[in-house]
């Protein structure tokens, strides 16, 4: 009964949304409320002839990480006012399944997603859909193809770069000053795990899932150590998806989530932006920290359980992972090791995979994206 309410209330939407004028508004749907497609839309649609910036929260009294422009009104997702704006948006942009999956054509949709689909998402997923948006957007015509082919946005996908990609290039120093590293903290690595078993969003297990917020067999108060004797810190933040059981601290070692981050008015790409190296597993933000040509490490001790069950978007993932791979702890301290060292074996490999990923490596991709979409950045 549940089910067939929630499918009539999103046809009389989409009736609506279908009927009603559209006003010069834009309206953003994001997950987490304040990640960083969010943040760069919000700022860089400041500078449009857009009249109102909406942004869709799931927690309208959490705080932003970043002042937010005058133009700017926050919204609860699923209360009145969020609807109406929705309803009336002459541009939607949307990171995660929004009110609707076929979007009709009155307005101008903009599927921003989550990064560059190295795992399976939407068509390619048995038994998921597309979402029929007017537009979804790519970092490149490689990575467009497989857009496409998930998300069947009606007008293609635009090579534009994603928005959050911008934030990468900011200035490192008060991000490190946020964090509270001292001056003995030479080197700043950040962990990015991938959920193996999803708590919300799309409740899903993919893998092997460990229980650990490594997603990966490590002995914490060993790493720290072996770190702290390096001049290294490293941050490890959760996936959204995934359950978190609160901040976890061994000396420099971390175990955060985004509400940690946005406490400290950083947000996750500001701090990405930072970091020296990248360790990561499958994730797309891999792809996205090849604009900054830094080392990459990839734990994975469960590469082929995770093919398995969620399954990739390329035949051979091996040639999209662009530093070495970690099965175990001892090869993990090893590859950190090498990297703190500053050694960089694969940087060669790194290259040719960004320029396969990547048609633009500035921090335009905002204003490249507003500018395809009728919204020319002022």
């Amino acid at each position: 009964m549940k089910r067939r309410g929630v499918e009539l209330l999103r046809r009389l939407l989409r009736w609506a949304y279908a009927v009603l004028p559209k006003l010069p508004f834009a309206v953003v749907w994001g997950h987490p409320d304040h990640e960083d497609n969010v943040l760069a839309l919000e700022a860089g649609l400041q500078h449009t002839d857009v009249r109102r910036v909406v942004l869709l929260m799931t927690d309208r009294r959490a705080r932003p990480p970043i002042p937010l422009g005058p133009k700017t009104l926050r919204v609860t997702k699923d209360g009145p006012l969020g609807w109406l704006a929705f309803v009336f948006a002459r541009h939607v942009f949307f990171t995660q399944p929004c009110f609707l999956r076929d979007f009709p054509g009155r307005a101008v949709s903009v599927n921003v997603w989550h990064g560059m689909p190295i795992k399976r998402v939407g068509l390619l997923l048995d038994g998921e859909s597309g979402f029929r948006s007017t537009y979804a957007v790519a970092t490149s015509p490689f990575w467009a193809d497989i857009v496409e082919r998930s998300l069947a946005p009606r007008e293609g996908a635009l090579v534009t770069g994603l928005p959050r990609n911008d934030r990468l290039f900011g200035d490192p120093r008060p991000v490190r000053a946020a964090l509270g590293l001292g001056d003995d903290v030479e080197h700043l690595l950040l962990w990015l795990p991938t959920y193996r078993r999803s708590v919300r969003g799309h409740l899903t297990v993919d893998g092997l899932p460990t229980g650990s917020p490594f997603e990966f067999d490590v002995d914490p108060e060993d790493l720290a150590a072996h770190l702290a004797a390096r001049g290294a810190a490293l941050i490890v933040k959760q996936h959204w998806m995934a359950a978190f059981a609160g901040e976890q601290r061994w000396g420099d070692l971390r175990v955060v989530d985004d509400a940690w981050l946005r406490e400290r008015s950083v947000s996750l790409y500001q701090v990405l932006g930072a970091a020296g190296a990248l360790i990561s597993d499958v994730s797309s933000v891999t792809i996205d920290f090849l604009l900054l040509d830094r080392p990459i490490i990839h734990a994975a001790a469960d590469l082929e359980a995770y093919g398995n069950s969620r399954g990739f978007s390329v035949d051979d993932v091996q040639e999209l992972l662009v530093g070495p791979v970690a099965t175990t702890y001892p090869e993990l301290l090893e590859q950190i090791d090498a990297v703190l060292a500053g050694e960089d074996p694969e940087a060669g490999r790194r290259r040719r995979v960004r320029a396969l990923s990547h048609t633009d490596t500035d921090a335009g991709a905002t204003r490249r994206l507003l500018d395809a979409v009728g919204l020319p950045v002022r």
